[in-house]
């Protein structure tokens, strides 16, 4: 029997959305689009250069992707000064925490100090309005794929309430089913409730599912091994934070995860900001992808990442916004700015990583990373209609010397005029349409100083 998501209190939310309300309609907007006018980089494959092509969009898919398409009956949107391609992805973003922005300053301490009270005092309602809110940034930003990486999942109700905030929010990505925060090193995740939710999945969804682990670094080998194996029997891709802070990286967990054989294109390691190069390359040899934060990375303390290192390493690479509490805002342009730029401070040389190339970790290589369905990150017929448009003509991107460097150096989620996921229009001419931002920053303000004040954090 299907299980009822409860997120009573969410106002923007049904009382009860079940799991099967995460199936896609046949035709979820039955109408048909042509994007014309646009300068289209459609990342097949990695790097393409930008070509004046049309888009003909069909039952939330990509029908034809030509010079000059003719569809008389087609809704014809002109994106003429803009570059089209296809929306960002996020590979690694703690969304249950959004409305916590900025609290890793309080009088309790840092991040971690500030956290550990408010966790306690969360509540599925609170979850779910993070994930909300966080959707809506995500969509400004053109981020149009997130993994939701869930880790304060107190209970069942916890992980409804934030999978039916991602559903109701039109946003394709993947759920990340995690644990409490407060769960000890030598306790299990809740296994069993991971598997009912499994069972109960829809195959046809904007949502797919995962698990989010505390991985060798902060669990014991006990743990760890029986979750990974768990997450692997039920077929669900398993990601882990490890090797971020000088601490972590000194115990060198990626030789205990290749001598168990939990290495693999289903295991995705986040951070190893403070990793050595052998460690790096040992991660790449069992073919585990990385996703670095670099904004969160430095502000936590962790380290400067280095991801010109990373990648001469041999990894597949992805990058992340990872939270508000941190990071401040969901901004995936000023994260390809600095991941760039980092690789060129560390190699003291400029385009050590070329902008491409950051582009591509950010779309289809950070897609191909983490196992997203097939077509996300790319522009592709057949492929899912999830695409942005990038004003070139805007204060902070004309002029701009390459559209390389405009994507990762010039832009901003203000230059995101248009965006599209699964044939939805989620942003057109520079605002949200799915989202009243008054009412949504009212209520999360709002639920943000109820949950500081219980949690006694100032």
């Amino acid at each position: 029997m299907t299980r009822l998501s409860l997120v009573a209190g969410c106002a923007a939310l049904p009382l009860s959305l079940p799991l099967t309300a995460l199936a896609q309609d046949d035709d979820p907007s039955g109408r048909r689009y042509l994007l014309s006018g646009a300068q289209v980089i459609t990342m097949q494959g990695g790097w393409t250069p930008p070509a004046p092509l049309d888009i003909l969009i069909e039952d939330g898919k990509i029908a034809r992707i030509d010079a000059d398409i003719e569809a008389a009956d087609a809704t014809e949107i002109d994106l003429s000064g803009h570059l089209l391609t296809p929306g960002l992805v996020d590979s690694h973003w703690h969304m249950w925490n959004t409305i916590a922005r900025g609290y890793e300053r309080s009088d309790q301490g840092g991040f971690a100090g500030t956290m550990k009270p408010l966790s306690g005092a969360w509540t599925p309602e609170a979850s779910a309005l993070s994930v909300e809110l966080g959707m809506a940034l995500a969509v400004n930003s053109g981020i149009t794929y997130v993994n939701n990486w869930a880790h304060n999942v107190k209970a069942p109700e916890f992980a409804d309430a934030e999978i039916a905030a991602m559903a109701a929010s039109g946003v394709r990505g993947r759920f990340s089913y995690g644990y409490p925060q407060a769960l000890g090193q030598g306790a299990l995740m809740d296994l069993a409730d991971l598997e009912t939710t499994q069972s109960d999945w829809p195959e046809d969804s904007l949502i797919g599912l995962g698990v989010s682990l505390r991985g060798p670094d902060r669990s014991t080998p006990e743990i760890w091994t029986q979750e990974i194996t768990k997450a692997r029997d039920l077929g669900l891709p398993v990601t882990f934070h490890m090797g971020g802070a000088p601490e972590a990286a000194e115990k060198h967990n990626v030789a205990a995860l290749a001598e168990q054989k939990m290495l693999g294109k289903d295991i995705h390691v986040v951070h190893m900001t403070s990793a050595p190069e052998e460690d790096l390359r040992k991660l790449a040899e069992g073919g585990s992808p990385l996703i670095i934060s670099p904004w969160t990375e430095l502000e936590v303390g962790y380290g400067v990442p280095d991801p010109g290192m990373m990648k001469d390493a041999g990894l597949e690479m992805a990058v992340s916004v990872d939270n508000t509490v941190l990071a401040g805002q969901i901004n995936m342009f000023e994260v390809m700015r600095l991941t760039a730029d980092l690789a060129d401070g560390h190699a003291h040389k400029q385009q050590a990583l070329p902008d491409a190339d950051v582009f591509d970790w950010a779309t289809r290589q950070g897609a191909r990373s983490i196992m997203a369905p097939e077509g996300v990150g790319t522009l592709t017929e057949g492929g899912p209609a999830d695409l942005i448009a990038i004003s070139t003509e805007g204060l902070n991107t004309r002029p701009a010397a390459s559209p390389d460097f405009l994507l990762t150096h010039a832009a901003e989620p203000e230059d995101v005029s248009f965006v599209m996921i699964a044939g939805e229009i989620h942003k057109e001419n520079g605002k949200l349409t799915r989202v009243d931002l008054g009412d949504l920053t009212a209520r999360a303000d709002a639920m943000m100083g109820d949950l500081a004040a219980q949690a006694g954090v100032q």
